[in-house]
């Protein structure tokens, strides 16, 4: 069986096109402009095998943003992530944050400030685990990345950042406090899909930042991240 929008084979008792996320019996796609011809995919790129369909709590697979994982791909040194999904990245060229999500499958990424686009050799995924203590929920946690502000993760969320090829230093913290451990990686052909997952500890007489809420952070599956 192939997918209907896609044309990716999709495996026996698959629910999901596991390259666009496609349900399994969705209408055909409108026919569309063949795309100019793009590189061919690196030699020294993994190969990722399929992943099964995501499974959960029936209010998770009921959520309208919630999504199967789909690994991206590798063509010619440079991340390609699926049609529809979000992603973050400070623009190199004005230097500003952006959110948007992938209309195509190109890579490149446009910064919606000044709408220059440019390809990336990586992604790192984060997820911010919920917690329901309403000090916890509030508390504005963001991505630290080589020492400068990747933007805010809230509560119970997950975001995607394009880097460039190359070493990074990753945390977490809430802005004038204390940041959570760093960790240190290094995007090459072979390695370019990261994820981290962190839950803020609430204990009582505690403060923002502070020991009062322990922030554990750390490496996990890029199949543990939710909703991207």
């Amino acid at each position: 069986m192939n997918c209907t929008n896609c044309g990716n084979p999709i495996g026996e008792g698959f629910k999901f096109c596991m390259k666009c996320g496609t349900p399994v019996g969705a209408p055909a796609a409108a026919p569309a402009s063949a795309p100019a011809p793009g590189p061919a995919a690196s030699s020294t790129a993994p190969v990722y095998a399929p992943v099964a369909p995501a499974t959960g709590t029936p209010k998770q697979m009921e959520d309208p943003n919630y999504m199967p994982y789909c690994p991206p791909s590798l063509v010619g040194g440079n991340v390609i992530v699926p049609p529809g999904r979000p992603y973050r990245l400070r623009c190199p060229d004005c230097g500003c944050l952006s959110n948007a999500t992938k209309t195509d499958s190109t890579p490149g990424y446009v910064c919606t400030n000044c709408g220059k686009a440019y390809a990336y050799g990586g992604q790192l995924l984060l997820y911010r685990m919920g917690s329901f203590h309403p000090m916890i929920m509030a508390l504005p946690y963001h991505v630290i990345i080589d020492n400068m502000d990747y933007g805010e993760l809230k509560n119970h969320s997950s975001v995607r950042i394009m880097l460039s090829s190359g070493a990074h230093t990753v945390s977490v913290g809430y802005l004038g406090g204390k940041h959570s451990n760093q960790y240190q990686i290094n995007i090459t052909p072979e390695y370019y899909n990261f994820a981290f997952k962190f839950n803020i500890v609430y204990k009582p007489f505690g403060r923002p930042g502070g020991s009062g809420f322990p922030t554990e952070f750390k490496q996990c599956a890029p199949e543990e991240i939710p909703y991207i």
